[in-house]
């Protein structure tokens, strides 16, 4: 058993109506590796890692007063699926969870 859940995350970042902004927005695309176990070395449910993964890519984002986040969908992957993709632009560390973010080819 494996000590990390991966988790592949897609959205657009679009303007708020009231915000003038140029163009249609920006493209999200990252890969959330989260520890799985809690303190007592228990396997956590995917089903609050999965929302777990959700709000760290909120903080992560922070879209901020004239920005939200549109059309975003979440789902499990394996660790496979980072080898797979490029390599990311920017990796991120919150807790003990990584978030690599990737250009939107990627």
């Amino acid at each position: 058993m494996t000590e990390y859940d991966f988790f592949e995350y897609t959205a657009k970042l679009t303007c708020t109506p009231h915000a003038e902004c140029e163009g249609e927005g920006e493209s999200v695309h990252c890969v959330i590796e989260m520890n799985v176990l809690d303190q007592s070395g228990r396997r956590r449910p995917s089903v609050k890692l999965e929302e777990e993964a959700g709000d760290l890519i909120l903080f992560a984002l922070n879209p901020g007063p004239n920005h939200r986040i549109a059309d975003s969908k979440i789902w499990k992957v394996n660790d496979q699926r980072l080898k797979e993709l490029a390599p990311a632009t920017v990796v991120n560390r919150i807790g003990s969870s990584q978030i690599f973010f990737y250009n939107q080819g990627g």
